[in-house]
């Protein structure tokens, strides 16, 4: 073998190499994508139950509001099962809610305030998975029309979020 078909056959093994080696992380990266797309997003799941959570608790407090004869403050009861499976619940906390005119969780026009309704509505502390969660107000758009349309809205520094509606006590959907 002269030094040229050496060189050739050596460059050709070279590229033979690097061509495995692409073809490997090629596949590498696309089982570490899919299967990072496949896992589900905790955060979300977990934010989802929340807001699923606020909502009922929203919408129990109307109820109960309109069956003690539409009071200022309602007491919400929070209850949690029992550890042993019997399916029963055992009260776990009551706190004050003031309701507004409408019926519905009323909260003072500021973050503060928001994160004291998050507290009261829920029990739960603010963080989701670990993160934190933020409570941010928005004042209404437009006070010369007769809609009030301030808000609460809990997010994550990234992710989902959802709001709530103080004037009609709707809680939106979870977006991201």
């Amino acid at each position: 073998m002269d030094k040229n078909q050496a060189g050739q056959e050596s460059s050709s093994q070279l590229f033979g190499k690097i061509v495995v080696l692409i073809v490997f992380v090629t596949i590498l990266t696309s089982f570490v994508l899919y299967f990072n797309k496949s896992s589900p997003d905790m955060k979300y799941i977990a934010m989802e139950n929340l807001q699923q959570r606020f909502s009922q608790s929203v919408i129990n407090s109307h109820w109960q509001w309109q069956a003690e004869g539409r009071p200022r403050i309602i007491i919400l009861v929070h209850y949690e099962s029992q550890p042993d499976g019997d399916k029963q619940a055992v009260e776990k906390d009551r706190r004050p809610i003031e309701m507004g005119l409408n019926g519905y969780p009323k909260t003072a026009p500021s973050t503060e305030g928001c994160e004291k309704l998050w507290q009261t509505i829920l029990n739960v502390s603010m963080s989701v998975e670990g993160f934190k969660v933020y409570p941010e107000y928005f004042t209404d758009t437009d006070p010369e029309d007769a809609v009030n349309d301030a808000k609460c809205r809990f997010r994550l520094s990234v992710g989902p979020y959802f709001e709530y509606q103080i004037a009609s006590g709707q809680v939106g959907p979870l977006l991201d």
